[in-house]
């Protein structure tokens, strides 16, 4: 009885707690990606992850996936997204001024580096 008390009740607490989502796609690539009530978030937390953080993420993701579907079949709109994205005025995961530009060529050879939706560089 106390388990199926239990149950209901975290069953009512997960459907009060609405979780949205964000998704960006191209071509053959789709991420999926958290977004929070930034607003209810301060409140409990200063330093919440912030809806621009998750898509930025979620955009470095989508160059991962584009890069690897390039290999696979090169074309020009697909070459044209992730150029796109590199250039990609990124808040939270921004490079700093200096950094080099570079081809089309590297960006692909090092796209884990170039890309990675965890790495944060100040």
């Amino acid at each position: 009885m106390k388990s199926g008390f239990f149950l209901v009740f975290l069953m009512f607490l997960l459907s009060c707690s609405e979780k949205y989502s964000g998704e960006i796609t191209f071509k053959n690539c789709k991420v999926n990606y958290p977004l929070h009530d930034e607003e209810k978030e301060r409140k409990i937390n200063d330093e919440a992850v912030t809806n621009q953080w998750e898509y930025e993420s979620a955009l470095r993701e989508l160059a991962l996936c584009l890069c690897d579907e390039y290999d696979r079949k090169p074309t020009k709109e697909i070459k044209d997204k992730i150029i796109e994205i590199y250039k990609y005025k990124f808040e939270y995961y921004n490079r700093n001024d200096s950094f080099e530009k570079i081809n089309f060529d590297s960006i692909l050879m090092n796209r884990k580096r170039i890309f990675d939706p965890a790495m944060i560089i100040d």
